[in-house]
């Protein structure tokens, strides 16, 4: 078989690519694992089951302010079996909404393990495959990692490709890891009737440089006024299995049972053992592969996108990735990589949204900075909809206005977020956004006031 590009991976960053290769006239060949892993982890057991699972868990915490609005609930149940066989079935549709686009766009999907023999061959186990071609793409993705004595079996120590198996909700739940995985399915399961216990080494949850401290801080006491059990500073000295599930001893001193250990502490990347030290691609300590700014290995003609080029694992991330590849390949040289306009999206209690430098990296930078920051607290369409906690912070440059970065916690900040992607990514300023018409009443309104408390200068509450 011959093809100008091979992708090896169909997850979010392989299929995106295959999409707009075809879009761009490239004979492209998808190779993926398996016909159920049509996907990749974002689908089968990622964003899109968490994401299903989180709406259920808003729901029911909209169900007890209901009677605000005149609406007396008369109680409910959880039915565990109904919520997973709605989860599944969207996941499925997905995937196979995609293999039916595939086919019908003349896309193939070989299924089986694709390794890279030489720079212009790959061949697929399992298919007994051997495809020649211009191009490859490395979009093979990641998996979940194990800690100290923490190592994933199934049943006492879940990891977050297993969780998807349990057949009820836990009666409680010890999570270690208060990342964004750790304190979406704190949130989830909370409010699904679990107790939980959420245990982070660092000295707060989302301990990312990416996510400002006040953001962070305003999700933790969120999660606390919902009865999460958050223990910072904390880490897991020993456990044990007991009759009902495990007992754990924590380095604060005290023992926690529960029914399974959730480990949410992070991923490793896919690369081993497909070729790629072989033909000469070149990988770093931790087992990513090196790219330029155009998704190029060390390998002219071989490109990696996601999961397998940086700890940045976002399903959009590898999109963009996969696309400036395949432009480049066809020779542009105008779109390039830059994480600064990646958007990091946490759903938990409240969605945490993020672009840009916080306003410590960017003096870190060398940025004399100016900060605007507005409350959903008093905006009319939060009050409408009773979601009035969270904020909008940008940060800016004194001198020029350029905006830097916006944090935004709150109701639909992962929406809202794209309003200032496009503004960093095209260079606007602060003027431009406070000059910028919002409707009324909207959430996005706080955008353009707090350009205003940069611009024009603060008139309402501000942080530097």
């Amino acid at each position: 078989m011959e093809a100008d590009l091979v992708i090896i991976g169909a997850g979010s960053g392989g299929y995106e690519a295959g999409i707009y290769a075809y879009r761009r006239g490239l004979r492209t060949v998808l190779v993926e694992l398996a016909p159920d892993t049509v996907g990749g982890n974002c689908l089968n057991k990622g964003c899109i089951p968490s994401k299903y699972m989180r709406h259920g868990a808003k729901l029911i915490e909209t169900f007890s302010s209901m009677e605000g609005w005149g609406i007396v609930p008369k109680g409910y149940s959880i039915d565990y079996k109904k919520l997973k066989e709605g989860r599944d079935n969207t996941v499925v549709t997905i995937r196979e909404n995609f293999k039916k686009f595939a086919k019908q766009i003349n896309l193939p999907i070989i299924y089986g393990r694709g390794i890279i023999k030489d720079p212009n061959t790959v061949f697929v186990e399992g298919a007994e495959e051997t495809i020649k071609t211009k191009f490859i793409l490395v979009a093979t993705g990641s998996r979940p990692v194990g800690v100290g004595n923490l190592v994933p079996d199934g049943k006492y120590v879940l990891d977050t490709d297993q969780i998807w198996d349990i057949e009820e909700v836990p009666r409680k739940v010890l999570i270690v890891g208060g990342g964004a995985v750790g304190v979406e399915f704190a949130y989830i399961f909370k409010m699904y009737g679990s107790d939980v216990v959420l245990v982070e080494l660092q000295r707060r949850v989302l301990p990312s440089d990416d996510i400002p401290e006040d953001s962070a801080r305003y999700l933790g006491r969120k999660l606390k006024s919902l009865g999460v059990d958050i223990r910072t500073k904390t880490t897991v000295e020993s456990w044990e299995k007991t009759e009902s599930g495990i007992k754990a001893k924590l380095s604060d001193g005290t023992e926690v049972e529960a029914d399974f250990i959730l480990l949410a502490v992070g991923r490793r990347p896919n690369t081993s053992n497909i070729g790629l030290e072989e033909v000469g691609v070149e990988i770093d300590e931790k087992g990513f592969i090196k790219v330029n700014e155009f998704s190029q290995t060390s390998v002219e003609n071989i490109y990696a996108c996601g999961d397998v080029t940086s700890p940045l694992m976002l399903a959009h991330k590898s999109m963009y990735e996969g696309k400036i590849a395949v432009n480049h390949m066809l020779g542009g040289r105008d779109w390039k990589r830059s994480d600064r306009v990646v958007p990091k999206i946490i759903y938990s209690a409240l969605e945490v949204a993020s672009v840009g430098l916080t306003e410590d990296q960017a003096e870190d930078e060398g940025y004399e900075v100016k900060v605007g920051v507005t409350s959903f607290v008093t905006n009319p369409k939060a009050m409408d909809d009773g979601e009035n906690e969270g904020f909008v912070r940008i940060v800016a440059d004194e001198e020029t206005g350029e905006i830097l970065g916006c944090h935004i916690v709150g109701p639909n900040a992962g929406e809202l977020i794209h309003q200032v992607v496009h503004m960093i990514r095209d260079s606007k300023d602060v003027e431009f956004a406070s000059k910028t018409m919002y409707s009324h009443p909207s959430l996005s309104e706080a955008i353009g006031q707090s350009a205003s408390e940069i611009y024009y200068g603060p008139i309402t509450w501000t942080k530097r």
